[in-house]
């Protein structure tokens, strides 16, 4: 297993692909980098590669299907990155203080924490993630 240990407020953390052809993209990503892909621990519900370098954890893969409801087909494939943060609730307020605007509100993900996708007062897209205690 891959080591991962919950990154300080602040720190860009995680990088995911959202695809609609899995497959193709770890197929791809493996034969164009060389990555490692080994199927998380912590998100069992799904197909999710995580992508290890040098024995770090360091982002994951997931499909685009139904699972991510009302409109999922119409939801281009596209990287996330995220942004570790002590409160995700807290970090949501201050999005929408300082011009920002919410694009998910924050929701609990199973054992990995709290998490919202969040838009910049220049349209850039990121998220906030809270990990769960280890």
């Amino acid at each position: 297993m891959a080591e991962f240990n919950v990154p300080k407020h602040g720190t860009i953390c995680w990088r995911e692909l959202a695809t609609k052809d899995l497959k193709k993209a770890k197929s791809f990503y493996q034969d164009l980098i060389g990555w490692t892909l080994e199927q998380s621990k912590l998100a069992t519900e799904i197909e999710y590669p995580e992508i290890h370098v040098d024995g770090r954890a360091i982002g994951g893969m997931m499909e685009i299907n139904e699972k991510f409801g009302p409109g999922w087909e119409h939801i281009p494939a596209h990287w996330m990155t995220y942004i570790a943060v002590n409160d995700v609730d807290d970090s949501v307020e201050k999005i929408k203080e300082n011009g920002g605007s919410i694009l998910v509100p924050p929701f609990d993900a199973g054992p990995v924490g709290r998490m919202a996708a969040v838009r910049d007062p220049a349209g850039a897209v990121f998220s906030v993630i809270q990990f769960a205690a280890p």
